[in-house]
């Protein structure tokens, strides 16, 4: 089953990463083994189809993590798990993000930045991985993420 979502505006579940604007689909996605992540973690597709949490160094983003993966799960350490994440479908598809370092404020608008962590854009460094689009407060804003859509 797929299911598309064409957001507007989404609660905040999640104090990451969250789907907010545009075309999202939430996929099953193999998952690495061994590796916690939290609900609302970027992630990105490595090398062998798995898939795991973004640095600030990784390309190949691939989504949100709609569930988390904690080291308790009886799947923890099972390559290749089926975990959703939210996946955008399109250029348009927005996040809204939680500042992960650096000072924020409606100047950033505009900038391109990298990730800080898997739960958060670093804003005062230039990258690739992610565009700021829009300003919430000192500790949140809205981005699109560079994408290979696929």
């Amino acid at each position: 089953m797929r299911v598309f979502l064409n957001i507007t505006i989404m609660s905040n579940v999640t104090t990451n990463f969250l789907p907010i604007k545009g075309k999202w689909e939430l996929r099953p996605t193999q998952m690495i083994a061994s590796v916690a992540m939290a609900e609302g973690a970027a992630v990105y597709k490595v090398g062998d189809g798995t898939h795991t949490i973004v640095t600030n160094a990784t390309g190949n983003f691939k989504g949100i993590l709609a569930e988390p993966i904690a080291a308790t799960d009886a799947d923890y350490a099972t390559s290749k798990k089926l975990k959703n994440v939210w996946v955008p479908i399109d250029y348009s598809a927005e996040a809204e993000f939680a500042v992960g370092a650096g000072t924020f404020s409606t100047d950033d608008i505009g900038k391109n930045v990298k990730f800080n962590d898997s739960v958060g854009l670093a804003v005062d460094t230039t990258g690739i991985q992610a565009e700021i689009t829009g300003f919430i407060s000192a500790t949140r804003g809205l981005c699109k993420f560079n994408l290979v859509l696929s």
